[in-house]
């Protein structure tokens, strides 16, 4: 496949010119190498969805980019300075390198195909999708022995240069010192509350009154009924609670009975939450505690993205 040298006009080359300057502002890379993320992009966007290109076509093109943008006089081939234009929307993290890329280029992995597959190839989006999932229910450990070494070094670099270096442990890592602490007070929680300690007093005390009202449900009832409720549907609601049901809000910590049994968040207070447009604050059909989970949710979604 021959391609053809197209000369740009004085707008496309100022329109080069400002977006090569905005990249190089924005990673803090070289102008070499904004140029490569540049035309990396281009590349990417104009063919890899062109399903009418061949392997022998893309490979062409890889090398024609290649030999254009790929010099080892000014880049290090070997250096991960580029994010992938399938995710860069998600992942922020400048960590490809230029054959990494072109080799997706060339490979063009149709996710749906390699399911069935014995040994399936997994693409970037599919391995960033993963690493997320992972992200959410794995937890790092930072070992003191690191901590340790980061340490010294952050010593190192402040007696050298007068500036500590970031040597900070990952946001989905927790240190060997804060799992210790943790193992601690649920060891303590267990003696305190015995062998069943994962019921607090709170929720051993909503139970009773649970039992207790069972146990009596014909006179819980005509007291319902006193209220204005009917007698009958009052004695079948109290004879169908469960105290199986009672849980600890994963928000607030207050006990409540979940009328759904997948509830695990708390309905005992209304949300509010406010329009985007207008400014105002108005109920929300959710409660408070579901209201502020979902914030941190998303929070969390987006340091994650």
């Amino acid at each position: 496949m021959t391609t053809k040298k197209v000369e740009l006009t004085a707008e496309q080359v100022v329109s080069k010119e400002q977006e090569v300057k905005k990249l190089m502002s924005m990673y803090q890379i070289t102008r070499p190498e904004a140029e490569v993320q540049r035309a990396m992009y281009d590349l990417w966007y104009k063919h890899y969805t062109n399903d009418s290109l061949t392997i022998k076509e893309r490979i062409a093109m890889t090398r024609t980019f290649k030999n254009e943008y790929a010099d080892p006089g000014k880049i290090k081939l070997d250096k991960a300075f580029l994010r992938h234009p399938a995710t860069r929307l998600k992942d922020f993290s400048r960590s490809c390198t230029i054959g990494e890329i072109l080799g997706d280029f060339i490979m063009r992995i149709d996710q749906v195909v390699e399911r069935e597959a014995e040994y399936p190839v997994h693409g970037v989006e599919k391995v960033f999708r993963d690493t997320v999932k992972d992200r959410n229910r794995i937890i790092g450990i930072y070992s003191q022995d690191e901590e340790d070494r980061d340490s010294a070094v952050e010593s190192v670099q402040l007696r050298k240069y007068g500036l500590p270096k970031q040597t900070v442990m990952s946001a989905y890592d927790m240190s060997e010192l804060s799992v210790v602490q943790q193992q601690s007070a649920v060891g303590a929680r267990v003696i305190e509350n015995g062998i069943d300690g994962e019921e607090t007093m709170s929720i051993r005390k909503f139970k009773r009154v649970l039992r207790l009202e069972k146990a009596k449900a014909k006179g819980y009832a005509r007291l319902y009924a006193n209220d204005g409720y009917d007698y009958d549907d009052a004695l079948r609601r109290i004879r169908r609670l469960d105290v199986k049901r009672v849980r600890e809000c994963i928000e607030c910590g207050n006990v409540f009975y979940a009328h759904d049994n997948r509830r695990h968040i708390c309905d005992l207070q209304h949300g509010r939450i406010q329009d985007k447009v207008t400014g105002e604050w108005r109920r929300s059909h959710q409660s408070h505690c579901e209201v502020e989970n979902a914030k941190k949710r998303s929070q969390k979604q987006r340091e994650s993205a």
